[in-house]
């Protein structure tokens, strides 16, 4: 959904995409840490600091000079969606390896996909709350990640078994809510999906040899 309000939070200014990260980072961390073991949860909530730090930190790349002129631009600029897609890229290379390394098992792998479809999810639904703009795109995009949000929630344990087609479905629920916004396919949110979605299928599709040899002993 585009931006179409700011919100006065004291004397600081902060727009809707802010406030709908913040409900989503919250409410999806609250989710792991009721359906997941602490572990897990706290894996998520390192990977949300570390996704919101470089965020924000990426200014520096993306805007050196205003940075140089102005330090305290740190507190109010981020790198939009170069700086966020940075951050993602951390935390999954960082996943990558400690799954090929096994420092890290399908149930916290399944609960990190979980979150991310959670985090993206809940910030579609209050960008459409927070924001003006047609009452169909705002209303099915709601509709729409609502309805993802139920069925996963409903069927989180048999999640792991089927997380390729989980992954399928969070991208082709997002693609078609991208057609009936106002900037369609060209939307900066609908590419960090398909990112994370395409991120868990290759990871689940060629596991670890040492795992899947192990799996298959079990």
């Amino acid at each position: 959904m585009t931006v179409t309000k700011l919100f006065l939070i004291g004397n600081f200014t902060a727009p809707s995409t802010w406030i709908a990260l913040i409900i989503a980072f919250i409410l999806s961390y609250i989710a792991v840490r009721l359906k997941f073991e602490k572990q897990s949860a706290n894996r998520f909530g390192d990977t949300i600091f570390y996704v919101i730090i470089i965020w924000k930190l990426s200014v520096i790349i993306t805007d050196f000079k205003i940075v140089i002129n102005a330090p305290f631009a740190l507190l109010y600029f981020n790198g939009g969606i170069i700086g966020f897609i940075l951050g993602l890229s951390f935390v999954a290379f960082r996943t990558w390896l400690d799954w090929q390394k096994k420092r890290i098992d399908k149930d916290m792998l399944v609960a990190l996909f979980i979150g991310a479809v959670f985090v993206q999810a809940v910030f579609q639904v209050m960008m459409a709350l927070l924001n003006e703009g047609s009452l169909f795109a705002r209303v099915g995009t709601a509709v729409v990640f609502l309805s993802l949000l139920f069925f996963i929630w409903k069927n989180i344990e048999q999640s792991e078994s089927h997380i390729v087609q989980l992954s399928l479905l969070f991208m082709a629920a997002h693609v078609f809510v991208a057609v009936i916004q106002p900037k369609g396919l060209m939307n900066p949110p609908l590419l960090v999906t398909v990112l994370i979605g395409l991120f868990f299928t290759l990871l689940f599709v060629k596991e670890p040899i040492g795992q899947t040899e192990g799996g298959k002993a079990g």
